[in-house]
């Protein structure tokens, strides 16, 4: 049975004064610069968190549970650390945005329609343009990001001839 249980160390030596991480029952936490990300441990993956180095505990068998447990790992270390940004334009007559600081709201408004709220989650964050059609949207959850933007942008179709609507610039 000893045989079949693999490890894989990750060292993070070299960004521990940029990183916390924490193990806190079935969660690990990874801290950072820009926020701090939980993620469940897959039940038959052993973590052990040192100062330096995150062991990885495996049977044979699940290496494919553990690629993809590791490359999450590796992706919210980077996350915490560098942050993912998107930058969005809109464009068209009556088109622009406007953010609502006291209640934390983004307003989109679209052409002739009445404009629509997008409540912004804890964790990501916006920077308006004066100009109020360009804004840069951030956060260190890659996935909350993705899914804010794509909810902006299901919004309005973009039409790249007419060239109005929204549209997304390449990700950084």
């Amino acid at each position: 049975m000893l045989n079949n249980i693999k490890k894989i160390i990750i060292n993070f030596k070299i960004y521990k004064n940029f990183l916390s991480l924490k193990k806190e029952k079935d969660f690990l936490q990874i801290k950072g610069f820009f926020g701090k990300i939980f993620l469940k441990i897959p039940e038959n993956i052993i973590i052990r968190v040192d100062d330096d180095f995150i062991f990885l505990y495996f049977y044979n068998e699940e290496s494919k549970k553990l690629k993809y447990f590791y490359t999450i790992i590796v992706f919210s270390l980077i996350s915490v650390l560098f942050n993912h940004f998107v930058n969005v334009s809109i464009k068209g007559i009556g088109f622009k945005f406007d953010f609502l600081k006291k209640d934390n709201n983004l307003l989109v408004f679209n052409g002739n329609r009445l404009p629509i709220i997008f409540k912004i989650p804890y964790g990501i964050n916006i920077l308006m343009n004066e100009n109020f059609v360009n804004i840069s949207i951030f956060g260190c959850d890659f996935v909350l990001l993705n899914n804010f933007v794509n909810n902006i942008k299901k919004m309005s179709i973009s039409s790249k001839y007419k060239k109005i609507g929204i549209f997304l610039e390449p990700r950084l």
